[in-house]
């Protein structure tokens, strides 16, 4: 009754029909279950898609309501229905605050506990904010028409998303949306978070994020919500750093709250709000609660990793950083494949403040580089790889499907010589880099980890990529180290080498790489001894015990690459 004038309508004409829309009877006691899921939100996501039930049984012992109780039901869902639009003061206070979100340039998603709500409010606000593009999606739809629906409004500058909970799990709205509006309030607070979690989480291009918590300030259900469910959800979530959900075995004592807020009668044609009683109940809500929060803590304590050196931390997360790369490695990744592939990247403009942002076209890509990375081929798509985005571009991270499919396509035909392909296992360049001969290395490095608890080892098998450099040949060469070799791997040419020259450089690489072995083994074993060093360290750091680590002699390296660099012209080789 208080979501929405048309949700009371809906559950009044169903609890008056006593059939169902096709035509049988009513099961009651099923329906009340169903609608008591409903209002408590005692479930998971896969209640959120009863909402197109409405919780419309008020069952006086199974039977079905009499003439006279059917006429007064529906002479008040008429009551109700007359309240919808310009008398509902509760959708006319949130239509100012959602066109003062658009009017910022937010994309608001409205939350609503019920279908029939939701798709009220989404009808009401097409009326009444003209030229922004509105659409609901409820637990009615299939799970594959709710994406296919929100993805087609985000196609829409100005556009507003009116949901039930089947969106607030499952789906991510951060590159369409940047606002929450909790239209109606739940029982249950980590609802809340699951909601604003749809929206506010990593690849959201926005650096601010508006949510909205829409209340009646005389409405004792909000005001039982807000005033100990909420706000000790809050103080709970402060004081531990996490939230901790309602228990599970408060179930009973929701349902008397519910009780004493809706079923005490003072008079037997009207429901009263007892709310001393509901508050006294819900502080038996807040006493399970601590209780809950109290074991949280001390479980927190207990795995605590207080022997743990910030330090250590800190310096695997620089090599894990370094190995992986950042988002500048992706964007010298992209930006070079793409320009190989005959479809440079262009520079798209962008409003002071914002980040380098660049078009993408592809069109112009292989089919086997575009298909993989779901693009489409008739679109000119504006591109940025670091966050935030500026909106309405698509973020380029180390993992999005388009450094996929370029890397697949680029090793694939380099390594297959029947195909044509824009990178080479073998290269030699002129290059104002070096002063003298140098040859890079591209290895695949294989280690075979053995974990070894109570005797009992495990084998674990870690491959890596590492580039070595060699500067000079025969007895006068010397291993750069893996820093300045992988500097080396950006040099750029000083100008075109015939390509007799180039096939010599290379023919006098090769000769040389059976005397480069020794070297390349020591590297491997160096290598090795560093991940074991890592493993001992984490395992140290983390006061484990029981358990050790070995390292077995690597395999020999395979070498996938091998480019020899010159002085430029003029310099002394």
């Amino acid at each position: 009754m208080t979501s929405s004038p048309a949700a009371a309508v809906a559950t009044l004409t169903t609890r008056a029909g006593g059939v169902a829309e096709d035509g049988a009877a009513l099961d009651l006691d099923a329906l009340e279950a169903l609608g008591e899921r409903s209002v408590l939100d005692l479930e998971t996501s896969d209640a959120a898609d009863q909402d197109a039930v409405v919780p419309g049984a008020d069952s006086v012992e199974g039977e079905v309501p009499e003439a006279g109780e059917r006429a007064r039901l529906r002479r008040l869902a008429r009551e109700a229905e007359a309240l919808e639009g310009a008398k509902d003061r509760k959708l006319l206070g949130a239509v100012a605050l959602l066109r003062g979100l658009v009017d910022e340039g937010f994309r608001p998603v409205v939350y609503c506990r019920y279908v029939a709500t939701a798709e009220y409010v989404a009808d009401e606000l097409r009326k009444r904010l003209p030229g922004v593009t509105v659409e609901a999606v409820t637990g009615r739809l299939p799970a594959e028409e709710r994406a296919r629906r929100v993805e087609a409004l985000t196609a829409h500058e100005q556009r507003l998303l009116v949901a039930t909970d089947c969106l607030s799990e499952g789906i991510n709205l951060q590159a369409g949306f940047d606002a929450v509006f909790h239209y109606d309030l739940s029982w249950n607070p980590t609802r809340h978070e699951q909601r604003e979690g749809r929206v506010d989480r990593y690849g959201q291009p926005r650096p601010e994020v508006r949510t909205i918590l829409y209340y009646g300030e005389d409405n004792r259900v909000d005001g039982a919500i807000m005033k100990v469910l909420l706000r000790k959800a809050e103080a709970i979530r402060k004081d531990l750093g996490v939230s901790v959900p309602v228990p599970s075995d408060t179930t009973k004592v929701l349902e008397a709250v519910f009780e004493a807020l809706f079923l005490t009668r003072a008079d037997p044609r009207q429901l009263t709000l007892q709310f001393n009683d509901a508050e006294r109940r819900l502080d038996a809500v807040a006493l399970e609660w601590n209780k809950a929060s109290e074991r949280e803590k001390r479980s927190r304590t207990m795995f605590a990793q207080g022997a743990i050196r910030p330090e250590e931390v800190a310096r695997e997360l620089r090599e894990a950083a370094e190995a992986l790369g950042d988002h500048r490695d992706t964007a010298r990744f992209v930006r070079d494949g793409c320009a190989r592939l005959g479809a440079p990247l262009g520079r798209a403009p962008v409003r002071p403040g914002e980040g380098e942002r660049w078009l993408l076209s592809p069109q112009l890509l292989p089919t086997a580089v575009r298909d993989p990375a779901g693009l489409d081929g008739a679109t000119t798509l504006p591109i940025s790889f670091e966050l935030p985005v500026p909106d309405r571009t698509l973020h380029v991270a180390r993992t999005h499907p388009l450094v996929e499919a370029l890397g697949s396509y680029l090793v694939d035909t380099a390594l297959d010589t029947t195909l044509e392909g824009v990178a080479a296992r073998c290269g030699a360049i002129r290059t104002r880099d070096v002063t003298g001969r140098t040859t890079l290395l591209l290895l695949r490095l294989r280690m075979h980890l053995d974990v070894i608890r109570g005797g009992e080892a495990t084998p674990l098998l870690a491959e890596e990529c590492l580039v070595a450099g060699i500067r000079g040949r025969g007895v006068d060469a010397t291993w750069l180290s893996r820093e300045e070799a992988e500097r080396l791997l950006g040099a750029e040419p000083s100008g075109n080498v015939p390509a007799g020259q180039r096939e010599q450089w290379l023919r006098d690489a090769l000769a040389d790489l059976d005397g480069l072995q020794p070297g390349i083994e020591r590297l491997a074993r160096e290598r090795a001894d560093e991940v074991l060093a890592a493993h001992r360290r984490v395992r140290e750091a983390a006061g484990m015990t029981g358990v050790r680590y070995g390292v077995r002699p690597p395999p020999p390296a395979d070498v996938l690459g091998f480019y020899v660099l010159m002085p430029a012209a003029g310099a002394v080789a």
